[in-house]
């Protein structure tokens, strides 16, 4: 739907630094590590007990406070960025968040201006929302996916009989995510191959599965010399064994890879 892109186009026009982007909310330690380290960056916010100057050292000892010590950190660190203008820190992916993610932004709200973007919201989250202005962005219509992704693609060069189903293609994998979907045919452009083919291949890019079919086949096997060695040779059940075991196998593979497939993040 375009959440993170419109969060960050809200901070378009202040003056000062740009907002804190944090893209992972959980866990909660993780996330306020990140904010620390931000603004560490920054030069709002130095380590309480020590002179380091290096990154890597910074994050090291960051990384070693508690929730508790982290969270009164990023409280002063906001406090800090906020004496000339309150800063903006921007939550992504926040449906993922647990209970004490949510807890913390409570405890990080009266410093800075919170923009979280989720696709929904937890019913374990709702009693900690309190206060906060919920922004529901509807979906793009149909008619207005093709036009945008028509525009989308009319930069490439793609062939005439390619063009349809890789826009239908865009149209329904998409759903209003333009930047993810053309960061895929512009990868797909620079390997020379635009076109729905392309551009899938482009979406597992990067995936890594572990193919389990050589392990199958070996367990089956064995099952198969195990049963030989215990019934002998003249098996009649043995072709009907087989029979189904094949069928079992594929449906198992085929199941699979689409459980491995990657998922598309909201962008």
């Amino acid at each position: 739907m375009g959440k993170t892109a419109l969060a960050k186009r809200i901070c378009d026009g202040r003056t000062g630094d740009e907002a804190i982007y944090l893209p992972h909310c959980s866990p909660v330690k993780e996330l306020l590590c990140s904010l620390l380290m931000e603004c560490w960056r920054r030069g709002v916010w130095e380590l309480p007990d020590g002179a380091e100057s290096d990154e890597a050292s910074v994050e090291k000892k960051v990384r070693r406070f508690d929730q508790k010590a982290a969270l009164t950190q990023a409280v002063k660190a906001l406090q800090n960025a906020g004496k000339s203008q309150k800063p903006v820190v921007i939550i992504d992916e926040f449906e993922g968040a647990s209970a004490s993610v949510v807890r913390a932004c409570r405890h990080l709200a009266p410093h800075a201006t919170l923009i979280v973007c989720g696709a929904s919201e937890k019913p374990g989250q709702r009693p900690f929302l309190f206060g906060f202005e919920k922004i529901e962005v509807a979906r793009l219509s149909k008619s207005e996916s093709e036009e945008l992704a028509t525009r989308l693609l009319g930069e490439f060069q793609i062939a005439e009989g390619e063009r349809g189903a890789l826009l239908r293609h865009v149209v329904e994998a998409a759903q209003g995510l333009p930047r993810v979907i053309h960061e895929l045919v512009s990868r797909a452009a620079k390997r020379g191959d635009v076109s729905l083919r392309g551009v899938r291949r482009e979406e597992v890019h990067g995936h890594t599965t572990v193919d389990m079919t050589p392990a199958l086949i070996i367990g089956a096997c064995f099952l198969l010399a195990l049963r030989y060695a215990v019934r002998g040779l003249g098996d009649a059940d043995l072709p009907a064994l087989a029979g189904i075991s094949a069928a079992g196998f594929m449906v198992l593979r085929f199941y699979a890879y689409r459980m491995s497939r990657p998922q598309r993040a909201a962008n």
